[in-house]
């Protein structure tokens, strides 16, 4: 089995190349992927059997997207498919932000603003999530996942927790799911420093003065 990535992937027709790891190119069709939910896209990280097609032409074959949501057999979706628990931890950590939010806002350490951007942008970043995973299964044109990590970093990470673990989206590819961590220690950072009074917007203004100042 050899690694790569779709490159020249032609939805509509169902067909690319795989640029592998031993710098050949693969032809794929889609017959030759494994069920996903979600469509193949260029730049997947993807594993195949490389052969040959009737015509000696290279040939991807047993194609499989690496960290892609598998789609259900028919006997899973009669019995109903149960969540894996790598996924539970994300209703209670939106659900500690959540709460760090009221309790800063509460003892006044976290100014209205920011709570407020915490409320709008989370359902920017929940209805973003929505949005992705409807296209994803109708083959539109996709949000992309820049997109969906820059809202969760701006504010959204609370919706966009909770966009991932309703529409079981973006729960199994291993980088996103790293970079979401990040994005949540970063969060968990940010929220106990102001719920603890750690960390006051008067002291940052003026922080951000003084750099403003530094650099003229």
């Amino acid at each position: 089995m050899r690694r790569g990535e779709p490159v020249q992937w032609n939805d509509s027709r169902g067909f690319g190349f795989i640029l592998a790891d031993d710098g050949e190119r693969y032809f794929v069709h889609i017959s030759n992927i494994g069920r996903i939910a979600t469509r193949p896209r260029d730049g997947d990280l993807v594993s195949f059997r490389p052969g040959k097609s009737k015509d000696g032409r290279l040939e991807a074959k047993s194609v499989a997207i690496l960290g892609a949501n598998p789609k259900p057999t028919l006997a899973q979706l009669r019995r109903g498919t149960e969540e894996p628990v790598s996924r539970t931890w994300r209703f209670p950590v939106a659900g500690l932000f959540a709460a760090l939010i009221v309790l800063g806002f509460a003892l006044g350490h976290l100014p209205l603003l920011l709570a407020g951007l915490y409320v709008i942008v989370g359902l920017l970043s929940f209805a973003a999530y929505a949005n992705d995973k409807r296209f994803a299964e109708s083959g539109q044109w996709r949000i992309s996942e820049a997109t969906l990590l820059g809202l969760d970093l701006c504010f959204g990470i609370v919706g966009g927790l909770l966009g991932q673990e309703v529409f079981r989206h973006k729960t199994r590819k291993e980088n996103y799911v790293g970079t979401t961590m990040l994005l949540v220690g970063v969060h968990l950072l940010w929220l106990l420093g102001f719920a603890t009074g750690f960390i006051r917007l008067e002291e940052l203004s003026g922080l951000a003065t003084e750099l403003v100042s530094a650099f003229r």
